[in-house]
């Protein structure tokens, strides 16, 4: 991974593990529609994830590491890091696979694969190693209140809302 101060960023434990991933892809734009219809619009901004891990409902000492690294986080302040990396169907460099690039944090999506390998938002430096084997997003929590819900039967249900913190 890209620095020292990337690597030395708690994780969100991997155990256990989300059942799925909900994403959205923010590209920061402005419009204007005039009273004939038409459109106009221009970006102004770069471009980031925001990403929702939904788990399985489990019981709450299965819970628990999730729980408590939420509780450490103290809300929307505290920076840290997410694997994606098991989320994916196959690994590799396959088209809408998640990559990082070695010299820098962000997440980035392969966009194509043939002739030539592109990847959403492109790299910033050229010379840069592509990551797949193993992938991060930099993130903090969306909101500071996170909600923990537990059913009648007992078992805790989480959904993490996450943003990419570049």
């Amino acid at each position: 991974m890209p620095s020292s101060a990337f690597s030395s960023l708690e994780a969100l434990p991997l155990v256990p593990a989300p059942a799925g991933l909900r994403i959205q892809s923010s590209h920061r734009s402005r419009i204007s529609q005039a009273e004939s219809g038409r459109i106009l619009s221009r970006s102004y901004g770069g471009q980031f994830y925001q990403v929702s891990l939904v788990y399985n409902p489990m019981k709450r000492e299965d819970a628990g590491p999730i729980i408590a690294f939420l509780h450490s986080r103290k809300g929307r302040d505290s920076i840290f890091k997410v694997e994606l990396s098991g989320l994916a169907e196959a690994s590799g460099a396959r088209l809408a696979n998640f990559a990082n690039y070695d010299d820098d944090t962000k997440l980035h999506l392969i966009t194509k694969t043939t002739p030539s390998l592109e990847v959403t938002p492109p790299a910033r430096a050229s010379g840069s190693v592509l990551v797949t084997d193993t992938v991060y997003m930099r993130a903090s929590l969306t909101r500071d209140v996170q909600e923990v819900s537990l059913g009648r039967d007992g078992l805790v249900r989480l959904e993490l809302d996450l943003i990419e913190r570049l």
